[in-house]
């Protein structure tokens, strides 16, 4: 087989119809035809010089001389008869299919999409083959694609779609009957936004002026060196619409003084005493800055906890999460900031009485993390728990997203390494909706990789600059292809 590549491109916007279940794909041979050739003259919407540049720097190779290098030819080499919905062959999402036409052949494949996505169906052939092909839904429409695109051999089509069953229907537009072999590749381009600063406090102020574009009457401000007080705010500054924002102890962060009158805050939440955010902070806020100033703490990190709970609004359901360590709260912080969960702290072994107390305004707790951050001692003490958890911080994370059934078309991801950024970006994640997904610092975790490729997940925004998640990361993602 000559060299054969195909190029995976950046996927834009919208909809538009193939032929139902049990109908035979040769019955609608010219109809097909006659679509792609109408798609062929009409090519849509072109990609720019950019947009070209773009796929260059993107493109992956999928098929090679030696198909075996991609695949095994027995799992992906087309599996005839496909010549009907009701035959139609499986093609996994990101997987290379290899065919060829018989004479008046029209080859069928089977799509199941999980997830909203911009589908991007690409194919090439060797020549003698005139390759045409076409998404159709299960309802039995042909689909339009938003953008078609010819380069290099290769043709690109996008389509947008929801959740649900698809085929594409793949033709020999001169008829078929030749030796030559085509390729054929449906993925989703997996789209990355990082969010970062300089430092800590600089990424938790880039995350507040994403989320926050318009202003904030309200912010909650936690210390950016530890994060006892901190785990617990989530659902407060959610219930507020408030951005956490990090300072150091002892003086305010003139960033995070400046984004404050740009943001036209009014009202400034402190989470902890003075240990965490000294007075002098207090003072600049309130002498200076004119603006009101409330501080919520506890003599410990679990009386902080309960104290912050105390101002939620009324809830049956409450979390409970080990105080000694970060990575649990603030995998669970999006999901209770949305319901309004209140977070509590405790020891491994003994339920703190700050959090025992409190229990009995429950009648459900979630328990995030395994009995080696809660114990079963402690979880017999809270009403009608249920645990959560993975083998490690990064599992667990994960393990939120499956049980709470959380969308996964988009994710944050942020390191488990460190807390500041995945505390800053855990009311923006709550705001869209989305889980944060914890990662190592240099690349996923195998449970994380696999967990994005069975999800489909396809829009992706880190937290934090290289320091904190790396290239190695990003590398990742792309790849999951």
């Amino acid at each position: 087989m000559g060299k054969v590549v195909l190029y995976l491109v950046i996927g834009l916007l919208l909809v538009g119809g193939f032929a139902p279940n049990g109908y035979a794909a040769n019955d609608s041979h010219v109809d097909l035809k006659n679509e792609i050739k109408k798609l062929k003259q009409h090519e849509g919407t072109t990609f720019s010089r950019e947009e070209l540049e773009d796929i260059q720097s993107q493109l992956k190779q999928k098929l090679t001389n030696d198909p075996t290098k991609v695949k095994t030819l027995s799992e992906y080499w087309e599996n005839e008869p496909n010549d009907s919905f009701d035959q139609a062959n499986l093609l996994n999402l990101d997987d290379v299919v290899y065919g060829t036409f018989e004479w008046d052949d029209v080859d069928v494949y089977q799509i199941e999409v999980k997830n909203p996505v911009d589908l991007i169906v690409s194919g090439i052939a060797q020549p003698g083959i005139d390759l045409g092909f076409l998404l159709a839904d299960e309802e039995g429409n042909w689909l339009d694609p938003a953008l078609y695109e010819i380069y290099d051999d290769v043709q690109v089509q996008v389509y947008p779609i929801p959740p649900g069953t698809y085929y594409v229907g793949a033709i020999d537009l001169n008829g078929g009957g030749t030796d030559g072999i085509y390729g054929l590749s449906v993925t989703n381009f997996e789209f990355i936004n990082r969010i970062s600063g300089s430092d800590r406090y600089e990424t938790a102020i880039e995350i507040a002026k994403a989320g926050w574009p318009k202003g904030a009457d309200n912010v909650v401000l936690a210390t950016g060196l530890t994060f006892p007080d901190a785990l617990a705010g989530a659902p407060l500054a959610f219930q507020m619409n408030a951005p956490i924002l990090l300072t150091p102890k002892g003086k305010l962060d003139e960033r995070v003084r400046k984004l404050i009158e740009d943001l036209g805050v009014k009202k400034v939440t402190i989470l902890g005493g003075t240990s965490a955010i000294s007075s002098a902070v207090e003072k600049e806020l309130k002498n200076e800055m004119k603006l009101t100033v409330n501080r919520i703490k506890g003599e410990n990190r679990y009386e902080t906890a309960a104290a912050i709970a105390a101002t939620l609004l009324p809830n049956r359901t409450a979390v409970v999460v080990y105080g000694g360590n970060f990575p649990d709260a603030l995998s669970m912080a999006p999901y209770a900031a949305m319901y309004g969960y209140p977070i509590y702290l405790t020891d491994k072994n003994e339920l703190s009485k700050a959090t025992k107390d409190a229990m009995a305004n429950y009648t459900k707790t979630y328990v995030i993390g395994g009995p080696n951050a809660v114990s079963e001692k402690v979880k017999k003490q809270l009403p009608s728990p249920t645990r959560i958890q993975g083998s490690d911080r990064y599992e667990t994370s994960i393990a939120i997203a499956k049980k709470l059934e959380m969308p996964t078309f988009e994710v944050f991801v942020a390191t488990g390494e460190g807390f500041a950024d995945a505390l800053a970006g855990s009311v923006l994640a709550a705001n869209n909706g989305d889980p944060i997904v914890l990662t190592k610092k240099k690349n996923l975790p195998d449970s994380t990789y696999q967990f994005f490729k069975e999800e489909q997940t396809s829009s992706y925004t880190i937290l934090g600059g290289t320091s904190a998640v790396g290239e190695g990361v990003e590398d990742d993602i792309f790849s999951l292809d």
